[in-house]
């Protein structure tokens, strides 16, 4: 049953890559993770900053995307994107995140054990079937900064937490590189 669960899954994550749909950055240790005979990777994103225009907070349906950057943001661009509200422009930064479905109980303590050693302390099981193990980390900015295209913040505080935003963006990608180096000597 795990082996064609896997084999799926893999199907799914082979088709997202070849349309270009899983971030770039990220593809080697989704790779590296997908090799390990009990282990199969479900979504991920390498950590992004992201601007929306948002109608009432929470609710995507309405939302509007009005920039989004996988690598560091510079401070025009965000206020580009935030002088095209016609709501509310929030400017967010998102950490790495994976869901890893994996064989056993055991082999998902193991991916917890690795995400932890590689800084990312928010990590456990999310669903008991198929042991699917969020891999996070809590660092994140969620902040608006524009109402109808005009910005509501100071210039000089949105040029800090644009550093901010890349900083942490930097410090989630470099994590990321750690879990690669602990999955590479990985036992199962």
């Amino acid at each position: 049953m795990w082996e064609k669960y896997k084999r799926d899954k893999l199907d799914g994550f082979l088709r997202a890559v070849e349309k270009g749909e899983v971030d770039e950055d990220i593809v080697d240790l989704l790779n590296l993770i997908n090799s390990l005979e009990n282990y199969v990777t479900l979504s991920s994103c390498s950590g992004r900053i992201v601007v929306m225009d948002l109608r009432e907070v929470g609710d995507k349906r309405t939302s509007r995307l009005l920039a989004k950057w996988h690598v560091e943001a510079r401070i025009e661009e965000v206020v580009r994107a935030a002088l095209e509200s016609k709501e509310t422009a929030w400017l967010f930064q998102h950490p790495p995140i994976l869901h890893v479905a994996c064989r056993t109980q055991h082999h998902a303590e193991k991916l917890m054990k690795a995400a932890n050693n590689a800084g990312f302390k928010r990590s456990g099981v999310i669903s008991f079937r198929n042991w699917v193990v969020e891999i996070a980390s809590w660092e994140r900015i969620e902040l608006p900064i524009a109402i109808s295209g005009k910005l509501i913040v100071p210039q000089q505080y949105l040029d800090m937490v644009v550093k901010l935003s890349n900083l942490k963006l930097r410090r989630g990608k470099e994590r990321l590189g750690r879990l690669f180096e602990e999955l590479k000597i990985f036992s199962e």
